[in-house]
């Protein structure tokens, strides 16, 4: 059981008559037709343990190959159990609820200046993938000249399924389809898609529109690409989605490129995670963008204005007294998950507004309280939670027998009962939000830190995370243009390492409006103005694809790199790099040109001997080894240490003799003389170093780091701090 994510746990314990209303509040998915099956993501190793998903009955629809495979489908409730007896399986993840997330612009960002050019460089040949609402696909700006459609597959996942259907549900539309409906007088009586929410094709028209229905003036970045849609399924305006029909979304369009180059835009997210890129869905996008030419643009999230994160340090025998506010008629459940080190030992629990802290529940166990007013509190701790090492205490708070969850201040209490490192972190999950955000708990302002606000899946390691800056200020509302918009999400991530990479204008942006919408027309009845970091992400995602139209073997990492590189800093994002405005201001011409030039150096035949790693590259190189003893927090970002030569040559060797005995894990890396770099972790299982006891000799000269408070010591050389080596 312990494999199942606590949200499943928590279904599994609650398997009574009233049941099917707590499941829907703590966010699951279920499938209408069979109200005991659900939808989960699996991490597991390879095809054998695919074999075993479908022998214990679960329905694989979709699968991301890497160093850990990860399914998504359908599993009855009495599957689930079986799945997490699976030597095979890693981890399983419910379905988590996901929310939503041009003319100034595309001259602010300097995208104009590549579309007017001598040689315009506007996509053509290029594909961006949308997982989002809905498109509206008779809006002039997704047509080309004579009428047709832009649209290479727009997959509806709440569509009607048809028989021998080409999807695992919903329904598919073809170019060919779009084209016999566009010359239709109703062409919704043909293809039945609308974008009522117009969150998809606003989204797509920043990315994407060839600004038809406008002469060109709100055209987007890319305006020359072709699109492949997926629409995700809403549900009654609450979320935009699920997190397994997310990853199911990216996996098509990937599927869908047959190997071409796509960008695909992301904006939508969710805050249930450790925020260090662990989740069952972040692992599949990683998986995915190790190909090349597959790129994943996500938005940082519009949380930081919310309070739904908390944060600090805990002294053994201390205990932390946590505030978080529930608003009246509350009556959906409230998830927060807490994480820390595994190496401390921390108990928790709830004090109810009024009323006295309930039991302390200790780190691996679970407990169920009733509060005095009938609600239910729920802790479950995971010990080496989804194999990071670290450890998760999952507190849902439901309102039980109660109309709702009693409102006023509650306390998180944490006591520090064995602590070696004492950080905590603690996300409150979003919950379905109107303009009051009436459902939305928060932590007090005494209580709430606001680094580390990214919504997941954006703290991915691989993929690029956007965050929003203001370029036409909302009267009232925006900060003056330049700044960074209020509700931008920050990082890090809970691993340190720098979130967002970027940032791009989202307020106010002026796109495409879906004509089936009761979005108000802006400035007419083909457009209008919203703000977010999903308006932000689409800037990004355009601009990559116009980087992999001159260069289409370009991996996701090595965009980044480029992105972040060629970055402007100027105005408020002097402060850049950071973890609020990134590198800085995405820059387009910069980066298409940071394309064209780039040389990423290859690392090639690396071989382990004995406690040193040796390889070469294509050209010279300085040289770098990232080392940890646990294999998934490497794989993550998080290292114990590196070991490195600042010699330019081809030829390298790192050894690691000098560190403690035990089993290392290590990432190589190579930095080409203009600081470019390639990182080979061996496909993500990572080139392994045994270190024996005894240890016969001490670490060869040039081979280790030690911190010097703004520089580091490498190979007897100081380099400050922002020197690539450093953030990596």
């Amino acid at each position: 059981m312990k494999k199942l994510d606590p949200r499943l746990r928590h279904l599994m314990r609650q398997r009574t008559a009233e049941a099917p209303e707590l499941s829907e509040r703590v966010g699951f998915r279920r499938v209408a037709e069979r109200p005991d099956t659900v939808e989960v993501l699996v991490r597991c190793a390879g095809d054998a343990a695919l074999d075993q998903l479908r022998a214990e009955g679960m329905q694989v629809r979709f699968t991301a190959q890497g160093a850990y495979t990860v399914a998504s489908g359908e599993a009855s409730l009495d599957t689930l159990e079986k799945l997490g007896e699976l030597s095979l399986v890693a981890r399983v993840e419910a379905s988590r609820p996901m929310l939503a997330e041009l003319d100034r612009s595309r001259i602010e960002t300097r995208a104009a200046a590549l579309h007017t050019a001598t040689t315009p460089l506007r996509g053509a040949g290029m594909i961006v993938g949308v997982v989002d609402g809905g498109i509206d696909f008779t809006h002039p700006d997704f047509r080309h000249a004579d009428g047709s459609s832009r649209i290479l597959f727009l997959w509806d996942q709440a569509g009607a399924s048809v028989p021998d259907s080409t999807v695992p549900y919903g329904r598919e539309y073809t170019k060919a389809d779009l084209d016999t409906a566009l010359k239709a007088s109703d062409p919704f009586a043909l293809v039945p898609h609308r974008d009522v929410g117009a969150h998809g094709t606003h989204v797509a028209g920043i990315a994407a529109g060839n600004g038809r229905a406008g002469a060109g003036q709100f055209s987007g970045v890319a305006p020359d690409v072709d699109l492949i849609v997926v629409a995700v399924e809403p549900e009654a305006g609450r979320t935009l989605g699920r997190s397994v029909r997310a990853f199911e979304a990216v996996t098509y369009i990937v599927q869908r490129s047959n190997g071409h180059p796509v960008a695909i835009n992301l904006s939508q997210g969710m805050n249930g995670g450790g925020h260090s890129g662990e989740t069952v869905l972040e692992t599949g996008l990683d998986n995915l963008v190790r190909q090349p030419g597959v790129v994943v643009v996500k938005s940082a999230g519009n949380e930081q204005e919310w309070r739904i994160h908390a944060g600090g340090e805990v002294a053994q025998g201390q205990t932390v007294s946590v505030e978080f506010l529930v608003e009246t008629n509350d009556r959906e459940d409230d998830v927060f998950e807490v994480w820390y080190e595994g190496a401390d030992q921390i108990s928790l629990t709830v004090q109810p507004p009024g009323g006295s802290p309930l039991d302390f529940v200790a780190p691996g166990s679970a407990q169920e309280f009733e509060t005095v007013a009938h609600n239910r509190v729920s802790v479950d701790f995971d010990l080496d939670a989804d194999d990071t090492g670290d450890t998760l205490a999952t507190v849902i708070l439901s309102r039980g027998h109660a109309p709702f969850i009693q409102p006023g201040p509650w306390r998180l209490l944490l006591r520090g009962d064995t602590v070696q490192v004492g950080r905590y972190d603690v996300w409150i999950e979003r919950t379905f939000r109107n303009g009051a955000g009436i459902e939305q708990s928060r932590f007090s302002a005494a209580s709430a830190d606001d680094t580390r606000t990214i919504s997941i899946p954006g703290t991915a390691r691989r993929i690029i995370t956007v965050g929003s800056y203001v370029t036409r200020p909302e009267p009232g509302f925006s900060p003056p243009p330049g700044q960074i918009s209020s509700f931008s999400s920050r990082g890090p991530t809970r691993y340190g390492l720098q979130k967002p990479e970027i940032a791009a204008p989202g307020e106010v942006i002026i796109s495409a409006r879906s004509s089936q919408s009761h979005v108000l027309p802006n400035p007419d009845q083909q457009h209008t103005a919203m703000p977010g970091t999903s308006m932000a992400a689409p800037h990004v995602t355009g601009a990559v694809a116009l980087m992999l139209s001159v260069r289409p073997d370009l991996t996701c990492e090595q965009v980044k790199q480029i992105l972040m590189r060629t970055a402007r800093r100027d105005g408020f994002a002097f402060s850049a790099p950071d973890n609020i405005w990134g590198n800085g201001k995405l820059d387009v011409e910069a980066a298409v040109e940071g394309a064209r030039t780039a040389r990423f150096p290859q690392i090639r035949n690396v071989q382990v001997n004995g406690t040193s790693l040796s390889w070469q590259t294509d050209i010279p190189t300085t040289a770098a080894v990232r080392f940890h003893t646990h294999q998934r927090q490497l794989q993550l970002g998080k290292s114990l240490g590196s070991r490195a030569d600042l010699t330019l040559q081809t030829g390298h060797r790192i050894a690691l003799n000098g560190l403690d005995p035990g089993t290392y894990y290590c990432e190589i890396l190579a930095f080409s003389e203009d600081n470019w770099w390639t990182a080979d972790d061996k496909g993500g299982l990572m080139y392994v170093v045994n270190v024996p006891l005894p240890i016969a000799t001490p670490a060869p000269a040039g081979g280790g780091i030690v911190p010097m408070g703004d520089f580091v010591l490498v190979g007897g050389v100081r380099v400050p701090v922002r020197h690539p080596l450093h953030r990596l």
